[in-house]
């Protein structure tokens, strides 16, 4: 429970439905990166900044600000391009699905990990962590690795890294995504 209501939680299919549905508004043209421009261009209420924090840790932020009402997600600038790609995601992964939560809490610290893993910095408790994190990752892999694309990306270049480096994100993300869609085993 957090601040008396209960947590709800989306199947995969839900997130993936809405990621991909997101994917194929804000980026019409299927680029590759993803063109996250777009999405700041109709959603003002929201800031993307590429900073050097000084925790190295850190590879994203969302934040609330309730007096703006808006939300600033701050990316690791230091971190390679993939890295930095999937976080935004991931960010926006929590914007688009957790902005109730992200009011309340005023915003998520991201490590490496808790895009890798469920640990995450905030104050949420390991359940709740774990869910948010789940879906944000689940969100960020659909947004930038459309299941049509990815499959049809897959029939041509038939590799994981080719794959990867198609869609500006790691051998690991694609390697997941790719068994996801059952295209590997």
């Amino acid at each position: 429970m957090l601040g008396g209501s209960t947590i709800i939680v989306m199947t995969y299919r839900e997130i993936n439905d809405l990621a991909e549905k997101y994917a194929s508004i804000y980026n019409s043209d299927n680029l590759t990166p993803f063109p996250y421009e777009n999405i700041t261009k109709t959603h003002h209420d929201l800031d993307i900044l590429y900073l050097d924090p000084d925790d190295d840790n850190v590879s994203g932020v969302i934040l609330y600000e309730e007096i703006e009402d808006k939300f600033s997600i701050l990316i690791n600038a230091t971190k390679h391009s993939n890295r930095q790609n999937f976080t935004l995601g991931h960010e926006l992964g929590h914007y688009f699905l957790h902005q109730d939560v992200l009011k309340q809490e005023k915003g998520f610290i991201d490590s490496d990990n808790s895009l890798d893993t469920s640990n995450i910095l905030y104050r949420l408790d390991d359940a709740q962590q774990s869910t948010y994190e789940t879906e944000a990752n689940h969100f960020a892999a659909a947004l930038l690795m459309p299941s049509q694309l990815v499959s049809e990306a897959w029939e041509v270049v038939h590799d994981i890294e080719e794959c990867a480096k198609l869609f500006n994100v790691s051998t690991i993300a694609m390697t997941i995504r790719l068994t996801e869609l059952g295209l590997v085993s």
